[in-house]
C-alpha cells in the first residue's frame, strides 16, 4: 500500500521543527538554523495545500531574528487565527533569567505578527534548554509546555499569567496533552506518566516504570488523549476517555503504542509498531487515526480503534522526520524534516486489508527479507550436498 499513496515533497529552505494546522486547513510551519550565523533564517511559515497537486503554497511568514532560537513547538489556537510558540531568546537574556520564550502571532493573508507580550515559561537560565512540547486545550484558554529542564508550565490565555506554580517532573518533558474537557493534563517524561488537575496542579495519576507487555523496560516518549464524539472501542471505552501513550524499548529497536482506560487507569492494549524508536506522534481531530515517525525515516499511520498498522511509508524523508499533523478533515497528512523539507501525503478513501499490511510490512524490511531467503537457500544446498 505505501508505493500506492499519493504524495508530494515540497522545498521549503529552512529545517521544520515544529508543524500546525489552522481551523482553514492551512499548514504552520517552525523552524530555522537557530542563534548564531548559520545563514539559515528561522521562520514561522504559512501555507496553503493544493489539493490537485499536494503542492504547498506560501501564504505569509515572519522572519524571526537571528540572535535568538528557531521556534521549537507551537500550537494552533482552537478558535483564532493565532499560534502559540516556543522561542529562545538570546543566551545574555536567557543568562539573565529574561527568557520570554512562549509567544503569541497573529496569522493573516498578508503576514505572520508578534501579538501582545511574550512570557517566561522556563525556569532555567542555560541556553541549552529549551521548551520541548506545547499543547493548548479545547477552549482555548489554557496553554501548557514542558521543558528539557523537567518544569511543566501552564499559563492562561490570552494574558499568559500562570495558572499555577511551575510543577517539576521525573525528567525531561517529552510531550504534553489536555483530555477534551481540558480539566485534565497528561505530562510524559522517559521514566513517568503524570496527569493533573488544570484547576491547580495537583496529581490526579501517577504511572511510572514504563514496560511493554511483555515486562520490557521502556520510555514514555509521547501521551495523548483519544478524541471524537461517541466513538467507541469494542470493550465500550469511549475515545475520548482513553490516554495513548509512545513505549519506545531502551535498547531503541522496537517501539509501541498502549491505550489506557482513564476511567479505570488499566491498561487496555499494547501493540508494537515499529522495529525503530518513534520520534514524533500525532493523533487526528476526528480521532480515528495515529501516525508515527521513526528513527528509522519511516511513517506508520494506525487505526485509533485497534491500534493495527494501516499504512507504511519506508524513508519518507532523508533526514530525521521532526514534526507530524493531520489536516482538520482527515484527509492529509503532514510531515516534516529537518532535511528543509514538508510533505504531504493523501490519505486513502479506503484502507488497506490484512494482506496489505503483510505485503507492507515486507515491503519496509525487504533487505531483511531477501537476506534471510539468500541464507534459506544456501542452508538447503549444503543439506543436498551432505546427503
Amino acid at each position: 500500500m505505501a508505493h500506492r499513496a499519493k504524495r508530494l515533497t515540497t522545498e521549503v529552505g529552512f529545517p521544520i521543527g515544529c508543524i500546525g494546522v489552522t481551523l482553514g486547513n492551512e499548514v504552520v510551519l517552525g523552524g530555522g538554523g537557530g542563534a548564531g550565523r548559520s545563514g539559515v533564517k528561522n521562520k514561522l511559515a504559512v501555507y496553503s495545500i493544493d489539493s490537485a497537486g499536494l503542492e504547498l503554497k506560501k501564504v505569509s511568514e515572519a522572519i524571526l531574528s537571528s540572535e535568538e532560537d528557531a521556534p521549537t513547538c507551537l500550537a494552533v489556537h482552537p478558535s483564532e487565527k493565532v499560534v502559540i510558540s516556543s522561542i529562545n531568546t538570546s543566551k545574555d537574556a536567557i543568562q539573565k533569567g529574561n527568557n520570554n520564550n512562549c509567544r503569541v502571532f497573529e496569522l493573516s493573508k498578508k503576514n505572520v505578527k508578534a501579538k501582545g507580550k511574550a512570557a517566561k515559561t522556563i525556569c532555567s537560565t542555560s541556553d541549552y534548554d529549551y521548551q520541548k512540547c506545547i499543547a493548548i486545550d479545547a477552549l482555548g484558554k489554557l496553554v501548557a509546555g514542558g521543558s528539557t529542564d523537567g518544569t511543566l508550565a501552564v499559563v492562561q490565555y490570552p494574558s499568559l499569567r500562570q495558572a499555577f506554580p511551575y510543577v517539576e517532573a521525573a525528567g525531561e518533558v517529552n510531550d504534553v496533552d489536555f483530555n477534551a474537557s481540558g480539566k485534565w493534563l497528561a505530562v510524559a517524561t522517559d521514566s513517568e506518566l503524570k496527569v493533573v488537575s488544570t484547576k491547580d496542579g495537583s496529581l490526579v495519576q501517577n504511572i511510572d516504570g514504563p514496560h511493554t507487555a511483555s515486562g520490557q523496560p521502556a520510555v514514555f516518549r509521547f501521551a495523548k488523549f483519544g478524541a471524537g464524539n461517541k466513538s467507541k472501542l469494542k470493550n465500550g471505552t469511549e475515545l475520548r476517555n482513553v490516554l495513548y501513550t509512545v513505549l519506545n524499548t531502551k535498547s531503541r529497536k522496537l517501539a509501541y503504542i498502549a491505550m489506557w482506560d482513564t476511567k479505570q487507569w488499566s491498561r487496555i492494549a499494547t501493540r508494537p509498531v515499529c522495529q525503530s524508536a518513534i520520534t514524533t506522534f500525532a493523533l487526528s481531530p476526528s480521532g480515528k487515526l495515529l501516525a508515527v515517525a521513526t528513527a528509522s525515516l519511516q511513517i506508520a499511520i494506525c487505526d485509533a480503534h485497534t491500534l493495527k498498522v494501516l499504512l507504511r511509508i519506508p524513508a519518507a524523508h532523508s533526514f530525521a522526520i521532526t514534526a507530524l499533523a493531520f489536516d482538520r478533515d482527515d484527509k492529509y497528512l503532514i510531515s516534516g524534516s529537518a532535511d528543509e523539507t514538508c510533505q504531504v501525503l493523501k490519505l486513502p478513501e479506503t484502507w488497506p486489508n490484512a494482506l496489505d499490511g503483510v505485503v507492507d510490512l515486507v515491503m519496509a524490511n525487504l533487505q531483511a527479507v531477501i537476506i534471510a531467503i539468500v541464507l534459506l537457500i544456501a542452508i538447503l544446498a549444503a543439506l543436498v550436498v551432505r546427503s
